[in-house]
């Protein structure tokens, strides 16, 4: 009886290694196959979707102008708010509690700043 057990767990294991061997030698054998190339993408009809390369120098032209624009008066909006806010705070006694309208001006100052700050990057 310990003899066929035995035998049984020997042949079991010996069967358990010849197919983990055999998947590792066949594994080998096959390397994967890459996936096929993506088709390649259609042309457009440059006539149609591209515009004339003096309108994109022109439309780009125009854009720059009008961010231009829009940076020069957001800095003389800024001009106005802190003079103002400088003109309020001269006129207020010393105090170690601001107004909450002051403290909601230099708010919108930071935050009319920091659009500035970001549209002179991307320019």
């Amino acid at each position: 009886m310990r003899e066929t057990r035995r035998n049984f767990f020997v042949n079991l294991a010996f069967l358990t290694g010849s197919l983990a061997l055999t998947r590792e030698i066949s594994a080998t054998q096959n390397p994967p196959t890459p996936p096929p190339p993506p088709a390649p993408a259609q042309i457009p009809n440059q006539t149609v979707d591209q515009p004339y390369p003096g309108d994109l120098a022109a439309a780009k032209r125009s854009l720059l102008l009008k961010n231009e624009k829009e940076f020069r008066e957001g800095v003389e909006r800024l001009y106005q708010l802190t003079s103002r806010l400088r003109d309020e705070l001269q006129k207020t006694p010393t105090a170690d509690i601001f107004s909450v309208r002051i403290v909601k001006e230099t708010e919108e100052i930071e935050k009319l700043a920091k659009s500035l700050k970001s549209k002179a990057k991307s320019a």
